[in-house]
């Protein structure tokens, strides 16, 4: 289980950055930015395994830089070069070879061969590379000056409109993948309450007599000092008649069963019940409903949106206490492998691709969120700098928003250090899936 845990949660990872830098990819081609590498995984570098053709400028002379051909990233605009070409039955003239020229050699110190000529770099379109890299999570789209508006065909040098355009894209492509994902659950099968008759506890006060004896969000309530509960009402008239006295209660985790003694409370705090649990039904009978292509994306824009709509409205209801905050506390990498490692557990056990598929929609959601927030170092923090450029009628110091950007992302990952660390020490409550439906 453990192996098909690392795999899946990998997987997961590396499709959603995958797709999110495939948004700025696609986004970028199609508005014109020249893009230097589309990369699957992260460096060390594996293999390129294509190159488009990309475009040279000697003297006033237009070449064709070969698929095959390497440029090295020394070479730039205005500095010398020593090149090899070759003429095909088109009538292209295309370089095979290209080196720069250091600026202590001439130009018969470099020339080795016929064939060979020098020229001064006049323009320069390399042609995009396409690589695998060693590490396995997602990729990363290299497009040329991200923050050099004087390179020609450079991100930078875009308009305003392009630019956001290319930001957003990879957020608009987590959300449409969240969409195929959650369609995708409902057509393999979505479970459907048939019958409740037990009763799940979705929040635990904090300090209070529930916290003390370590029921968790989750918890199947099955009896109480041994007499079975079968709905809400039945075990707050069975603690109601023990206030002040021990009782012990029967609860289901996951597939273990596990006795907690715990006093209710006389006097509560307001708004908190005698053992200071937030309770509701569960099922305790379900079924597989399939739905048809159609319907299932229908459903799938329906889920997606819900999401976004849930997410935004999360602080509203924290403050009326309709969900505990420790249900939305933010998440690192050790969270997301806790809440894979349920969701594989819970589809491993049921059969279901639901318990995944449905973890991978909420995952992909998230980050289309999260990555338009405006903070430095994520495409929101860019976005934000274009509005501010919008409304000085100039743009900010690239330099200037270089060094934010790496700032922000500095504090940025202490950040994500510190939600790591609490992920481990405080793990994620993993809920039993399937008393969710």
């Amino acid at each position: 289980m453990l192996t098909v845990t690392i795999i899946a949660f990998a997987l997961v990872l590396s499709i959603l950055v995958f797709v999110h830098e495939l948004g700025h990819f696609i986004a970028a081609k199609r508005t014109g930015v020249v893009v230097e590498e589309f990369a699957f995984g992260y460096p060390p570098r594996l293999l390129k395994y294509w190159q488009n053709e990309g475009r040279i400028l000697f003297d006033g002379k237009e070449m064709v830089i070969g698929s095959n051909t390497d440029v090295s990233r020394q070479i730039e605009v205005g500095g010398r070069v020593v090149y090899e070409t070759e003429k095909e039955a088109d009538g292209r003239v295309v370089v095979t070879r290209i080196r720069p020229i250091p600026e202590d050699m001439s130009d018969d110190d470099v020339i080795g061969g016929p064939g060979q000529s020098v020229g001064v770099v006049k323009r320069l379109e390399r042609g995009t590379e396409y690589t695998i890299n060693l590490i396995p999570f997602g990729g990363y789209v290299r497009m040329l000056g991200e923050e050099d508006p004087t390179a020609p065909g450079s991100f930078a040098s875009k308009s305003k409109r392009i630019r956001i355009t290319v930001l957003v894209a990879g957020a608009l492509m987590n959300l449409l993948l969240a969409i195929v994902v959650f369609a995708s659950a409902f057509m393999l099968g979505a479970p459907q309450v048939v019958a409740t008759d037990n009763v799940m506890i979705t929040g635990v006060s904090p300090g209070s007599p529930a916290d003390v004896a370590d029921l968790r969000v989750g918890d199947i309530v099955v009896s109480i000092n041994g007499i079975s509960v079968k709905t809400p009402e039945e075990l707050i008239e069975l603690t109601d008649e023990q206030l002040g006295r021990e009782v012990v209660l029967l609860v289901k985790r996951g597939p273990d069963s596990v006795e907690v003694a715990v006093t209710p409370r006389i006097s509560p705090p307001e708004g908190e019940g005698a053992i200071g649990i937030a309770i509701q039904p569960s099922a305790s009978k379900i079924r597989l409903e399939y739905y048809p292509v159609g319907e299932a994306l229908w459903l799938g824009v329906q889920e997606t949106f819900r999401v976004v709509a849930l997410t935004f409205s999360v602080p509203v209801l924290i403050l009326r206490g309709l969900i505990p905050a420790e249900l939305v506390r933010p998440i690192g990498p050790p969270g997301i492998y806790q809440q894979t490692a349920s969701a594989v557990q819970a589809s491993v056990q049921t059969g279901w691709w639901f318990p995944l598929l449905n973890l991978v929609g909420l995952i992909s959601t998230a980050l289309a969120i999260t990555n338009l927030l405006p903070l430095p170092a994520l495409d929101g923090g860019r976005i934000f700098f274009i509005f501010v450029e919008t409304i000085r009628g100039r743009r900010v110091d690239p330099a200037r928003e270089g060094f934010i950007h790496f700032v922000g992302l500095a504090i940025l990952m202490m950040l994500m250090l510190v939600v790591s660390y609490y992920d481990i020490i405080r793990p994620m409550t993993t809920v039993d899936w399937v008393s969710l439906f």
